[in-house]
């Protein structure tokens, strides 16, 4: 399999919505109407990994994160990393984080961060981030953007989160 990567362009919405992903894959045309838009302004750069002409996988890097401790430090986040299910465990996503990476380094940042839920749908997704190296942030899990506080009894769905962060090196030369 060879991955190229490429913003998010005119048309990909249709060629996004005929893959047939699996869990965790996100073709709502709604969706990728905001993440147009949000490329369009500069709040953030979307990214879709191609297999020739064939979509297996995207992600975004939100620059001013809603997460209140990325977005008071300038911590860029890796946001909606969705790969197609029958390409999984190949590398996909490791390409995007890294180029995401790469993004943020040159932006002059040092940290990058993300978020992962916590139920075992996430498993993969959890060994992966802790392999290149992300570590949680040191502020707990969250639901729906919110603190968890102790004895607090929360529902364990997409909402709850565990931030994680990664120092990037300095820029390749």
């Amino acid at each position: 399999m060879q991955i190229n990567l490429h913003p998010l362009r005119v048309g990909d919405r249709d060629r996004l919505a005929e893959v047939d992903g699996g869990n965790g894959w996100n073709a709502d045309p709604a969706l990728w109407e905001t993440y147009w838009d949000d490329q369009e302004s500069g709040r953030r750069l979307v990214i879709i990994a191609w297999d020739g002409e064939r979509p297996v996988g995207y992600g975004t890097l939100i620059w001013e994160p809603d997460y209140e401790p990325f977005r008071a430090t300038g911590i860029p986040e890796i946001s909606n990393l969705g790969v197609d299910i029958k390409v999984r465990g190949q590398g996909v996503a490791t390409e995007i984080i890294r180029h995401f990476e790469d993004c943020a380094r040159q932006a002059g940042r040092t940290l990058i961060g993300l978020g992962v839920g916590l139920y075992s749908d996430y498993g993969p997704a959890q060994s992966l981030y802790f392999t290149l190296g992300y570590r949680p942030d040191g502020h707990g899990v969250t639901y729906a953007a919110r603190p968890v506080l102790p004895g607090e009894s929360i529902r364990l769905d997409d909402d709850l989160v565990l931030w994680l962060s990664k120092r990037l090196s300095p820029p390749r030369l």
